[in-house]
């Protein structure tokens, strides 16, 4: 495994740009807002898939030569005490008469709670919906402990990839989890969401990453990409469930072409643009310790957005694609600051509730 790679972590912290914004904008779509809808759509697209392929980019292969204990340990640290803190903090804040956004509970009483509580046990964190994915992870790695030795060759891992993106995309299509109340840990979206994983590892032993290429070549191949993903995102029209969107924690990715191809696209689109931009130590370091600023962006999704979408709505021409991505802009840019404050903080002087790794900030 070579050194860690700067502009990836560059790549981490635009991608959780990215759900911030995903996230702000759903909440103007709900308002019937086509702009929105559009943007929504165009976001999602690629997002969450470009968190699992940059999550196979950084995994370090060695780990498969540790034992289970060592492997229970790591996910015990590194992900379900993140999870159960950052999963709960917002129901108390509710209890304390915060007044929040939350689409799976009714939490006018204790029942609401208590289902609350439910769903979080079993990997749907309603108190913290965005923490689905870290709760996806948890299953994924574990499997990755399982199997990863199947992947010792690059062929192994081409018919890796398109074995699991088979039969994910298979069984969402053919079983709805939701309705079927047969969520258990995200482990419908294991598959889809390794599929991706193992392209991440691929390309990083490809070498790719650590190759030189000209500032022109990257900026053409990006373009490329961004031409690729606005010119396929909306032709991408399903099947889909409850929202005419990929949207990857339900397991509904629609066309089973074109899904890919703009993810790829678009995740590969985040990848370059990271590489175009300067090496700052500050942003690397943000995308190092993403993790955190996720778990804490679950704050924003369930108390911040929705009055705020509401706010843009009646005081903003927000119908206006521009201002809409102006305004949604400036209001991520705010948020993630404040996310990214707290997350210093936390890794600071209580790195245990954000993985247990103190990070240096630069």
């Amino acid at each position: 495994m070579s050194p860690r790679i700067g502009s990836i972590d560059t790549a981490r912290f635009l991608a959780i740009v990215l759900v911030f914004y995903g996230h702000l904008v759903d909440q103007v779509m709900y308002l019937d807002n086509a702009a929105a809808a559009l943007q929504y759509k165009w976001v999602y697209s690629f997002h969450m898939p470009l968190f699992y392929l940059l999550s196979g980019v950084v995994h370090n292969e060695q780990r498969l030569t540790l034992g289970w204990g060592a492997i229970l340990a790591r996910i015990l640290r590194g992900r379900l005490v993140p999870y159960a803190v950052f999963a709960l903090l917002p129901a108390a804040l509710a209890l304390a008469g915060v007044p929040g956004w939350f689409p799976t509970i009714d939490l006018s009483g204790l029942d609401g709670y208590v289902a609350g509580l439910i769903s979080t046990a079993r990997g749907l964190p309603a108190f913290n919906i965005p923490l689905w994915f870290l709760a996806s992870l948890v299953a994924l790695e574990l499997l990755h402990r399982l199997i990863g030795g199947l992947w010792r060759s690059n062929r192994a891992l081409v018919a890796g990839i398109i074995g699991f993106y088979a039969l994910g995309y298979g069984f969402n299509r053919i079983v709805d989890v939701l309705a079927a109340d047969l969520i258990m840990w995200m482990a419908h979206v294991v598959p889809l969401g390794y599929a991706f994983y193992l392209t991440g590892i691929l390309i990083r032993r490809s070498g790719l990453l650590e190759r030189t290429y000209s500032t022109r070549a990257v900026a053409m191949a990006a373009l490329a990409c961004l031409v690729t993903v606005t010119l396929t995102f909306d032709l991408n029209t399903g099947p889909f469930r409850l929202l005419d969107v990929v949207v990857m924690m339900f397991g509904t990715v629609g066309h089973p072409l074109l899904f890919p191809l703009t993810a790829l696209a678009g995740s590969a689109l985040v990848i370059l643009v990271a590489r175009l931009m300067p090496a700052w130590q500050g942003l690397q370091y943000l995308g190092a310790i993403t993790l955190v600023i996720y778990c804490l962006h679950g704050f924003f999704y369930h108390f911040v957005n929705a009055p705020l979408a509401a706010w843009m709505n009646t005081a903003l021409p927000v119908e206006t694609g521009w201002v809409l991505g102006l305004s949604s802009a400036v209001a991520v840019a705010l948020s993630v600051a404040v996310a990214a404050a707290g997350a210093m903080a936390i890794q600071r002087f209580a790195p245990v509730l954000g993985g247990g790794r103190r990070r240096q900030a630069p």
